[in-house]
């Protein structure tokens, strides 16, 4: 009798995997083959360098050509940078091209939608959390405000600080699209008391196509607000409206806990996966809108879950553009063991927290999300 044996395959594109000829699909190094376990997910060499060409591409805000002009006028005269950033969306990603424009002058940071969090959760928590992520990428905030409710902003006070900050330059406020920069505006305006002899108008920037906001600060300096950076590596940008209902928090942002065990994954609709490839049990929580929805499953069944789940979208948000593991990006990362919070961030969706304890974790998201690794945001 012969003796069956399974057919190795690419875990990506499917081919079957061989050792005999490069230059034909399939094709992996025998030592790969021999160094990992019979049930263990390979790629081909093809998909391999995909996945890796993938993982280390820039993954940013696409920010528009006029902006990064409007934005020379800025750094020519002097002005005050507000960068308002989405505390639920902002998972650390900043513009290399805006930071390369504006790194050498005044930038308050403004973090908004704090009413999505717990009170429980503290400011100085997120105001840490966004300290870091701008040092890390090269500029030091003057300061760093937070807003939520309505009642917690003070326009006047805020009209006040920016008027000590800017020492009679102009300020220009920027920031990706859905980061609350109308919202705010909005509020300013309430409290706005005009005393010059400019009155407050959307213009064309001089010198571009672009379409600002300007506010008379006195009769030589204004206020511009600016559109919205792309929302490229958002998740919102990849799927359609019935998807980014459920994906967007409404009231507050949910915690879901599982604790996740070797070779297991938690699964979250169809948007993400987060595997523990090796390391002890951890337990993760996933932050994110009410709607979305999560479960633990086993890592070698999770391919076939998936197309499962695409049928009967029994976990929610399932899209269906995704049909197969060719439509994600695949990252691994090796954590610390520094007993400390870290999350995983990805932009648009939410993050995972855990503690790090030295665990191997693989994550799968759609191609063209940034994600970002740091220390915990609120834990």
């Amino acid at each position: 009798m012969a003796k069956a044996q399974r057919v190795r395959r690419c875990f990506s594109c499917g081919a079957i995997l061989q050792s005999n000829n490069s230059k034909e699909d399939g094709f992996i190094s025998k030592r790969t083959i021999e160094e990992n376990k019979p049930d263990a997910l390979l790629y081909c060499n093809r998909c391999y360098n995909k996945i890796k060409a993938l993982n280390f591409s820039q993954l940013e805000e696409d920010v528009d050509d006029e902006i990064c002009k409007i934005l020379k006028d800025a750094v020519a005269t002097d002005a005050l940078i507000i960068w308002v950033v989405d505390l639920f969306s902002f998972n650390g990603t900043l513009s290399e091209a805006v930071i390369k424009k504006i790194k050498n002058l005044k930038v308050i940071v403004i973090g908004t939608k704090r009413d999505l969090f717990e009170r429980k959760a503290k400011d100085d928590t997120f105001k840490k959390y966004l300290k870091d992520r701008f040092v890390e990428a090269g500029i030091t905030p003057e300061a760093i405000l937070i807003f939520g409710h309505e009642s917690d902003f003070d326009a006047p006070k805020l009209l006040e600080s920016l008027n000590k900050a800017r020492q009679g330059h102009d300020v220009y406020m920027i920031g990706s699209s859905l980061s609350g920069k109308t919202v705010m505006i909005n509020h300013v305006l309430k409290g706005f008391k005009n005393t010059t002899k400019w009155s407050v108008r959307t213009v064309q920037y001089p010198g571009t196509d672009v379409n600002v906001l300007e506010i008379p600060l006195s009769n030589s300096s204004f206020f511009y607000e600016l559109p919205g950076f792309s929302l490229n590596t958002n998740l919102l940008s990849k799927v359609n409206k019935d998807i980014q209902r459920i994906i967007t928090p409404k009231k507050k942002v949910e915690c879901k806990q599982r604790t996740i065990n070797t070779k297991e994954a938690l699964v979250v609709g169809n948007v993400a996966y987060f595997e523990l490839v090796s390391g002890k049990p951890t337990t993760f929580k996933f932050y994110s809108a009410e709607g979305v929805e999560t479960k633990k499953i086993r890592s070698k069944v999770l391919k076939e879950y998936t197309v499962t789940n695409l049928r009967t979208k029994e976990l929610r948000p399932v899209v269906e553009e995704f049909t197969g593991f060719s439509d994600y990006d695949l990252f691994e990362y090796e954590m610390e063991n520094d007993g400390l919070v870290h999350d995983i961030s990805i932009t648009g969706l939410g993050w995972v927290s855990f503690i790090a304890k030295g665990q191997k974790i693989r994550v799968s998201l759609p191609k063209g999300v940034a994600l970002k690794e740091s220390l915990g945001k609120i834990d």
